[in-house]
């Protein structure tokens, strides 16, 4: 069904992107536009953090092997 489906309410998938209150002329859009700006915010999400674990790891291979697993720990990875 389709109501089961977590983004069948346009506002609370947005709301789940934005992480916060939706500005008026987002909640103005027609649901099929809201339930598509959703998606995009989550695929560039999506994007965004493999970036970022891209370039820290780029990162992590500038220090000597040796330091790597200390500096990974140090950061919480």
């Amino acid at each position: 069904m389709a109501d089961e489906h977590p983004d069948a309410d346009p506002g609370a998938a947005l709301r789940a992107q934005f992480r916060g209150p939706l500005p008026p002329s987002v909640t103005a859009l027609p649901a099929a536009a809201a339930l598509d700006l959703a998606e995009a915010m989550r695929a560039a999400r999506r994007r965004q953090a493999r970036h970022l674990t891209d370039a820290t790891e780029d990162s992590l291979r500038q220090l000597p092997r040796l330091l790597r697993p200390l500096v990974r720990r140090a950061i919480g990875l």
